[in-house]
C-alpha cells in the first residue's frame, strides 16, 4: 500500500500509525491499572473490615468484595452508550477515573464516620462508587475492537487481557509492600495505615493513568487506506453468522474463570488467619507473600500461552486450565496434620500485638472452627501456585477465542457484555462464598467450586463445534463448495453423450 503513496502521503500513513498504535498501549496501560486497583484492596479488606467493627462477620466480606463488580456491572453499559452517542472515549474514560478515586477515598476514609456498621457501609459505598469508575475497561475494549483491523484485533485484545490479568496478579504484590506501613501514621482522625494506604495506592495510579491519556492519548479517524483495507477484509469473509452458541460457552466459562479467581484472592486472608493461627497483620502479609510469589507461574503462562495453544490447540489448553483449576480445589481439602489452632476470636479476647488489638485466629462462634482439620501451609501454596497458573491460561484464550468466534463482525458490543459477565461474576461469587466459608470452611471451596471447574472442563471437551473460529468454519464452508463444485461437474459429465466428449 506505502509503494502506490506519495513520500507526503506516506508520512502521513506512518504518522498516524504511530499515533493509533500508542493510543492502543495506552489502553492497555487503562486496563492493567483498573485491575491492579482491584486487586491491591482485596487482600487487606477483612482485616480493614475486623478494625472499623470488630463483629463483624464473613457475609459481609462478601457484600464488601462484591461492591466494586456491582458498580461496574451497571457502570460498563452505560458507558458503553455513552461512548457510542459521542463517539470518543477519552472524555467517559476520565469520568470513570473521577469516580474511581471518589470511591477510593471513600473507602479510606470510612474510619472517620465513627464506628460500627455505619463505617462498614462507608466501605461498601466506597467500593460501588470505585466499580463504576471501572467502567473503563469497557471503554479500553471498545476502543482496540474500533481501530484494529480484522487480522489485528485478536493480537491486540489478547494483549490487552493479558495487561488486565497481570494487573489482577501484581496487585496483591504491592498489597504486600503496604502492609510493611504496619499502624501508620495517624492524625485527628486521619488515619495512613496498612488498611487504607492500598486505596490512597489506587488514587495515585488512576491520577497518573488520567495524565498519561490527557497528554498522550489520541483519537484521530485511522488512515482511510487503513479503514479502506478492513472493509474489504469484511466484504470478503462475512457470509457466515456467527455462531452465538460458541459466545454464550466462552461467557460460561469466563464467569466461571473470573469466580474462581476472585474468591481465591478473598478468601485467602481469613483462611490463612483461621487455618494458621494469624493475626490480621500477619495473614495480610502471608497472603501478600504467597500471591505474588506464584505470580511467577502466571508471568510464564503468559509467555508460553500462544505456543501452547499453537502446539496443542487452544480448546484442549482451555481444558486443562480447568481441570487443573478442579483438581486445586481439592487439594484445599482439610487433610491436616491436626485441628485447627485454638487461638481465641472474640471481641473481649483480642490478642494485643504491638500496643494495638488485633483479631486472632478462627472465629469461634463458627463450628466448623471446631471440628475440621487444618488446611496445612504446604496445601495452601500448591493450591494457590495451580489456580494462579491456570487463570490466566484460561482467560486470555477464552477472550481470544470470542474475538476469532466473532472474525469481522462488530465486537464492541459482546466484549462490552463478557466484561459485565466478568463483573457479575465477581460480584456474586465473593458474596456467596463468603457466607459458605463462614458456614463450611475450605470444604466450601472443595465441595463447590471444583465440581463447577470440571464441569467447565467437560462443556470444553463437549463443545468442539460451537467453538470453531470464524476463519476454521470459512475453511470447512469453502471446502464443501469446492467438494459440491467437483461433484456437480462429475455428475454433469457423466450425463454428456459419448459424441460430446470427442469435441475440442
Amino acid at each position: 500500500m506505502l509503494g502506490r503513496m506519495s513520500s507526503e502521503e506516506s508520512s502521513y500513513y506512518m504518522h498516524a500509525e504511530r499515533k493509533r498504535w500508542r493510543s492502543i498501549r495506552i489502553m492497555y496501560l487503562t486496563l492493567f491499572l483498573n485491575s491492579t486497583g482491584f486487586s491491591i484492596i482485596l487482600p487487606s479488606l477483612w482485616p480493614y473490615l475486623q478494625e472499623l467493627s470488630p463483629t463483624v462477620n464473613y457475609s459481609f466480606l462478601g457484600v464488601a468484595a462484591a461492591g466494586f463488580s456491582v458498580g461496574q456491572l451497571f457502570s460498563s453499559p452505560l458507558m458503553g452508550k455513552w461512548s457510542n452517542v459521542r463517539g470518543r472515549v477519552a472524555f467517559p474514560a476520565q469520568v470513570c477515573m473521577v469516580l474511581g478515586i471518589l470511591g477510593n477515598l471513600m473507602y479510606a476514609l470510612a474510619g472517620l464516620m465513627g464506628s460500627g456498621k455505619i463505617t462498614l457501609w462507608a466501605v461498601t459505598v466506597g467500593r460501588v462508587v470505585a466499580g463504576a469508575g471501572a467502567g473503563c475497561i469497557a471503554l479500553a475494549r471498545s476502543y482496540h475492537s474500533t481501530v484494529t483491523s480484522i487480522d489485528e484485533r485478536t493480537g491486540v485484545v489478547s494483549k490487552g487481557s493479558m495487561a488486565q490479568a497481570s494487573g489482577f496478579i501484581i496487585g496483591p504484590g504491592l498489597s504486600f509492600i503496604t502492609s510493611l506501613a504496619g499502624n501508620g501514621f495517624r492524625y485527628k482522625g486521619f488515619v495512613l495505615d496498612q488498611y487504607t494506604l492500598p486505596a490512597y495506592l489506587c488514587v495515585v495510579l488512576i491520577l497518573f493513568n488520567m495524565v498519561i491519556i490527557a497528554l498522550f492519548f489520541r483519537e484521530d479517524v485511522p488512515p482511510t487506506e487503513f479503514m479502506i483495507n478492513s472493509v474489504i477484509q469484511s466484504s470478503e469473509i462475512t457470509t457466515l453468522r456467527v455462531k452465538w452458541s460458541g459466545v454464550v460457552i466462552c461467557s460460561i466459562l469466563y464467569y466461571i474463570a473470573m469466580m474462581s479467581f476472585t474468591i481465591t484472592e478473598t478468601l485467602g486472608t481469613p483462611m490463612l488467619q483461621a487455618e494458621l493461627g494469624l493475626s490480621q497483620s500477619k495473614a495480610i502479609k502471608y497472603s501478600s507473600i504467597f500471591l505474588t510469589c506464584t505470580s511467577v507461574f502466571s508471568f510464564l503462562t503468559f509467555s508460553i500461552v500462544t505456543p501452547l495453544g499453537k502446539r496443542f490447540g487452544e480448546r484442549k489448553m482451555m481444558g486443562i486450565a480447568f481441570a487443573l483449576s478442579g483438581a486445586a480445589y481439592i487439594l484445599l481439602y482439610p487433610m491436616g496434620p491436626g485441628h485447627i489452632p485454638r487461638v481465641q476470636w472474640t471481641p473481649l479476647q483480642n490478642v494485643t500485638i504491638n500496643d494495638e488489638k488485633e483479631v486472632v485466629g478462627c472465629n469461634w462462634s463458627n463450628k466448623w472452627c471446631y471440628t475440621q482439620l487444618r488446611v496445612s501451609i504446604y496445601q495452601y501454596i500448591c493450591a494457590t501456585s495451580i489456580l494462579l497458573f491456570a487463570y490466566p491460561l484460561s482467560t486470555v484464550i477464552i477472550i481470544s477465542r470470542v474475538t476469532k468466534i466473532l472474525g469481522p463482525h462488530p465486537q464492541g458490543t459482546v466484549l462490552g457484555v463478557l466484561t459485565g459477565i466478568g463483573c457479575l461474576s465477581r460480584a456474586v461469587g465473593p458474596a456467596i462464598f463468603s457466607s459458605l466459608f463462614e458456614l463450611l470452611g475450605p470444604l466450601s471451596t472443595t465441595y463447590l467450586l471444583s465440581p463447577v471447574c470440571f464441569l467447565g472442563a467437560l462443556l470444553i471437551y463437549l463443545g468442539r463445534q460451537p467453538l470453531a473460529t470464524f476463519q476454521d468454519r470459512i475453511k470447512t464452508y469453502q471446502s464443501d463448495i469446492f467438494a459440491r463444485v467437483r461433484t456437480a461437474n462429475s455428475d454433469s459429465e457423466q450425463l454428456l453423450p459419448p459424441s460430446d466428449y470427442d469435441k475440442d
